[in-house]
């Protein structure tokens, strides 16, 4: 009950806290917001009066050009007219202005800068526009209006051209009021730009441009619409305010078209110039929010973290009291159980060295097996030995009785020619001797593992030689590279392929024209040797089966033979699998990594 009221109590004075500290950063956001609106509009009324000052007293300097009298005294001179057109473009491009015109006193447009252009001034009469009345009434005239060819928004400045004490015309300079985009390239809120009947002439926002701020009366939009200064806009409003006065004190309102909904902005305005202009700033209140949100899960964030802090803080010193009469237990037991550890980790430590003992035994045993099974080998080969070796004996037999009859005859130079074939002779049998003594000699763990394939292969094709001729046996070798290294120990992997050349003899036993092969194909990291024979072949039960311990299908066969060999082969990484021939009968495939030039074994 009392940790339920606890967490109540926690509960209701959090949601106070980040409800206060959410209405704190709401008020400081919003100061912060109106703050920043108040000094982009001050910042854009200070540049956009500055531009505009710029230009208004340009016509009062230019009127006093006499070449605008000129045309005003004669206006029907085709050559004065096409010399003032030309004053006023070039006026106006070194202005940077959008057009200079000149009119004539009851408003007439007799020159103007745009004088070649489609939407030209020229011909058009603006004695309605206000401008030009102030004009006339010898005072400095300024207007902002929606062109009526151009149908752009301008600003316009205009002044009397004197002729003696009569004012004749009048000289205008019509300024884009694109000027401020130019000049406002820093904006962060929407503004607005308002007459003083609020109605938008510039804004950020294009719904919002020739509408009202606050509701105009039925003669008010006659009016504007007489003057023709906006064109054919609807001026509707975009608040609900009755008297533009009433909202120009307001530091936030509802604005936007009542057809598309209003949204709550924060607002900042000051007055522009003599005109009677403002500038409105805006931001929309619900960018405050999220900051708001923010804060709030932030603080909501790091008071449930103190909060759990204090309550882990509050079990812990519970738990530490616990567990000091837990220490005195616990250490009891450990005291009781380390003796019974110390016993169990000596007696696996003597089972680790029985595991050692036994491993080093079968490494051992392996190897007297491998050394087991060559020597078999040799066994079998031996009528091959006896064969190999009884030829060039019988020969030298010969050779030597010849050269006694030879002595006897005094044919001396034939009997050096006999010496010298029984010298070749012996080498021969010695060549054979050292062959089946390089391959009986027991390998070492110190082997090696890089093997030329090419001389394995043909010291193996070698050995085999006469047994494969005694029995009528055809072999065929292709090697397709030479040069081929492979990771193995040469005499490891001759005892292998020998293996493999006697299972293929004894397979091809019954064949009407016994054949046995060796081809070599290389890959990128890979290198296979296949050794297949013609004869019947292996069935699927036999596949499976072959390279298990003890399996054979000889009669006099302990079927260890090709588990040695596989044996061998995995040693080197390598792989030895059977399939079946292509053209029939049997295929054993040795897969071996490929050693490349300058290229050693891992493990060598």
């Amino acid at each position: 009950m009392r940790r339920i009221q606890f967490l109540a109590a926690v509960s209701v004075m959090g949601f106070i806290l980040t409800a206060a500290v959410a209405a704190f950063t709401y008020f400081s956001v919003e100061k912060r917001y109106t703050n920043d609106i108040q000094n982009d509009v001050y910042q854009l009324h200070e540049k956009l009066s500055a531009e505009l000052a710029r230009y208004s007293e340009i016509p009062v300097v230019l009127s006093a050009d006499p070449r605008l009298k000129r045309l005003l005294r004669v206006p029907n001179s085709e050559r004065l007219l096409s010399q003032t057109n030309a004053i006023l473009e070039s006026w106006n491009n070194r202005l940077n202005s959008d057009v200079l015109y000149l009119m004539d006193k009851n408003g007439l447009t007799l020159a103007a800068s745009n004088f070649d252009s489609s939407t030209t001034f020229v011909g058009h009469n603006y004695n309605y526009r206000p401008y030009f009345r102030q004009a006339m009434e010898g005072e400095k005239g300024q207007y902002y209006a929606l062109g009526v060819v151009s149908d752009k928004r301008g600003y316009y400045f205009s002044y009397p051209i004197w002729d003696h004490d009569q004012i004749v015309g009048v000289l205008v300079l019509k300024v884009d009021l694109s000027i401020i985009d130019r000049i406002w390239d820093q904006q962060k809120f929407d503004y607005l730009i308002a007459d003083p009947l609020g109605v938008v002439f510039y804004s950020s926002r294009n719904d919002w441009l020739y509408q009202s701020l606050a509701k105009l009366t039925d003669n008010q939009k006659n009016a504007i619409r007489d003057s023709r200064r906006y064109g054919d806009s609807a001026l509707n409003s975009l608040t609900e305010y009755q008297e533009l006065e009433t909202l120009r004190p307001l530091s936030s309102l509802s604005l936007g078209l009542s057809t598309t909904g209003r949204e709550r902005v924060l607002v900042a305005n000051t007055e522009l110039g003599s005109a009677g202009w403002r500038i409105y700033g805006f931001v929309p209140i619900s960018k405050l929010w999220p900051m708001v949100v923010q804060s709030a899960l932030l603080f909501a964030t790091f008071y449930g973290l103190l909060v759990l802090v204090m309550t882990a803080w509050l079990q812990t010193v519970k738990t530490q009291r616990k567990l000091a009469q837990l220490n005195d237990e616990l250490e009891q037991k450990v005291a009781a159980r380390t003796s019974s550890l110390e016993e169990t980790n000596t007696a696996l430590r003597d089972s680790i060295t029985q595991y050692e003992d036994t491993q080093r035994a079968l490494r051992q045993t392996e190897s007297e097996l491998i050394q087991a099974a060559k020597l078999a080998m040799l066994g079998e080969l031996s009528a091959s030995i006896n064969h190999e070796i009884n030829q060039p004996l019988a020969a030298m037999r010969t050779y030597t009785e010849n050269s006694i009859k030879l002595m006897d005859r005094e044919r001396y130079q034939d009997v050096q020619k006999n010496l010298t074939s029984i010298h070749e002779l012996i080498g021969l049998v010695a060549d054979i001797i050292a062959r089946f003594k390089v391959f009986a000699r027991k390998q070492g763990e110190e082997s090696r593992r890089l093997a030329a394939l090419d001389d394995v292969i043909n010291a193996s094709l070698m050995l085999s030689e006469a047994s494969f001729n005694k029995k009528g046996i055809h072999i065929d070798c292709a090697i397709l590279e030479r040069g081929i290294m492979v990771n193995a120990d040469p005499v490891q992997l001759e005892q292998v392929i020998l293996n493999l050349l006697s299972n293929a003899t004894h397979a091809v036993r019954h064949s009407d024209s016994p054949a046995i092969g060796i081809t070599v194909s290389t890959h990128l990291d890979w290198v296979d040797v296949h050794v297949w024979d013609n004869g019947p072949g292996m069935d699927n039960d036999t596949k499976k089966h072959i390279f298990s311990p003890f399996y054979t299908t000889k009669k006099d066969g302990l079927g260890l033979g090709l588990t040695i060999c596989r044996r061998i082969i995995e040693a080197f990484d390598g792989r030895l699998r059977a399939e079946d021939h292509t053209d029939g009968g049997a295929e054993l495939i040795v897969s071996l990594k490929r050693l490349q030039d300058g290229e050693t074994s891992h493990d060598a």
